[in-house]
């Protein structure tokens, strides 16, 4: 019987320590990015394999909303979520802190204890490094560059053209939040502060929209920058606010796709939810022209 009991100790001790080796296992993040290739404008691309430990990792998940004022965007935000869901339950798994970011919603969330867990972290030297709740429109690697899509008219690609509002109440149910690990805020500071306070050194971006919230908000890609973070885009878990009918006159995901090449220029590199979840990229079904 002892020699049975410690069989299963034994046992037992070794399914804990196999779990623990897979949690802290660095994650193997394949980085894609766009380089000079010559003085002439000319960009190559380059790709890194980084091996990044996942408790030194964050997501922040942009405006997710469970409904935009365009309602193309709103059909294809709930496109895009069920895969999406995927990336952040296997990330999660891996022990990536997951951060949910639906601006303007905190309210739905003032009870959550991942809205309460955010709320704790508020840093002085973040907050006068980023400005408060400022926009970031623009690093200085951005400087006197063109950015690619005219998104003046606000991007509704629909006809007719909808009319507005600010119809959004809080993230689109599809995807999960673990109110033990996760947190929820819409704010630079805390978010900062938190990635500061916690070591993290590794920040994904994903959501909506690329060419807008994703790229400026306070919690967005430049401010990540800004803080010194190693930031990517998440290329294939993104969307953009564009016209087709406007400049330059190409398809919704043609747009996506440049303002993707973009951000790998002058702001950041991207990866893909492949690195997650395996299979092949996210794609949406009317989208027959993108090489993400």
């Amino acid at each position: 019987m002892r020699i049975f009991q410690i069989l299963l100790f034994v046992l037992f001790s070794g399914v804990i320590l196999c779990s623990l080796t897979v949690i802290a296992e660095d994650m193997k993040i394949n980085t894609q990015k766009q380089i000079p290739a010559n003085t002439e404008g000319v960009f190559e691309q380059k790709t890194e394999v980084q091996n990044w430990k996942p408790t030194e990792t964050a997501i922040i998940i942009c405006d997710m909303w469970n409904e935009h004022w365009c309602k193309g965007a709103t059909a294809r935000v709930g496109e895009m979520a069920p895969m999406m869901n995927q990336v952040l339950q296997a990330a999660r798994d891996k022990g990536v802190t997951i951060i949910h970011a639906p601006s303007s919603c905190m309210k739905f969330y003032e009870t959550s204890p991942a809205r309460k867990r955010a709320a704790e972290f508020n840093d002085p030297e973040i907050k006068k490094l980023l400005n408060g709740e400022a926009w970031n429109n623009g690093i200085p690697s951005e400087k006197g560059i063109k950015w690619p899509v005219d998104q003046s008219d606000g991007g509704c690609d629909c006809e007719p053209k909808c009319h507005g509002g600010s119809p959004w109440k809080r993230q689109i149910e599809t995807l999960t939040i673990d109110e033990e690990k996760d947190l929820v805020s819409d704010k630079g500071v805390e978010i900062g502060s938190f990635v500061k306070a916690k070591g993290i050194k590794n920040v994904i971006l994903m959501g909506v929209h690329t060419n807008m919230c994703v790229i400026g908000r306070p919690f967005g890609l430049r401010n990540m920058v800004k803080l010194g973070k190693n930031v990517v885009l998440m290329r294939d878990m993104t969307d953009t606010m564009y016209n087709s009918r406007s400049f330059p006159c190409v398809s919704h995901f043609k747009g996506t796709e440049l303002v993707t090449e973009y951000i790998e220029k002058y702001v950041c590199p991207t990866i893909l939810s492949t690195d997650f979840i395996g299979g092949k990229p996210f794609r949406f079904a009317k989208d027959t022209v993108s090489g993400r």
